[in-house]
């Protein structure tokens, strides 16, 4: 996001654009004329947007670690999928992959339980985000107000860019599974056919 990357640096340590603003104020004292109840309040409402940026880029980060590893392990299970089906009839080596199949199904669901919370979490986040800006512009500091509102907006999109990318592969996993399901029927009716063929040639 435009206003949340690490752009400067203060005393060996990365600070955002928010924060270098706040520094900068901070290191210049102001006179005692200047402590004013508006002064006092803009400068509490460009500290709130610099702890609520740092809390939407945390957000951020956790939904796209957990959503890429989710869509990585929807493309695990589909491989394994595929593999099981290749070997299907022979004992050993269908067991042993399916018991990988199970497992990986765990971490998807996994994962998925995790991104659906952290979903749920981005909502409030969304919501803090959208009040420190209206109170930032109120309080008198409309520059930072301005900031927020951009690195929201700068949110929601890469955001919706994720969830298409998780959705995608969503759908491509459940048309995977219906395409093993009938697969695996049609393998299990063969293997019985061959079963019933060797049979009769014996009787």
């Amino acid at each position: 996001m435009t206003s949340t990357v690490w752009t400067d640096t203060c005393e060996g340590q990365h600070v955002t654009v928010t924060e270098r603003f706040a520094l900068n104020d901070i290191m210049i004292a102001p006179s005692p004329q200047k402590l004013t109840s508006e002064y006092l309040i803009s400068q509490a409402s460009i500290s709130t947007i610099s702890a609520t940026q740092q809390l939407l880029t945390l957000t951020l980060a956790a939904i796209f670690d957990t959503a890429n590893m989710y869509r990585e392990c929807m493309e695990k299970l589909m491989c394994l999928m595929d593999e099981s089906l290749q070997v299907n009839g022979v004992d050993d080596a269908y067991t042993e992959l399916w018991d990988e199949v199970v497992a990986m199904r765990i971490k998807v669901g996994d994962y998925k339980q995790r991104l659906q919370e952290l979903s749920s979490f981005m909502e409030y986040v969304d919501k803090l985000a959208t009040s420190a800006a209206e109170t930032a512009y109120i309080g008198g500091a409309e520059h930072m107000s301005t900031i927020m509102c951009e690195t929201l907006n700068s949110a929601h999109a890469k955001l919706a860019a994720e969830y298409d990318k998780t959705k995608a592969k969503e759908m491509e996993l459940l048309k995977q599974q219906e395409n093993f399901v009938r697969r695996a029927c049609e393998l299990e009716n063969e293997l019985k056919r061959r079963e019933n063929a060797v049979k009769n040639c014996k009787q």
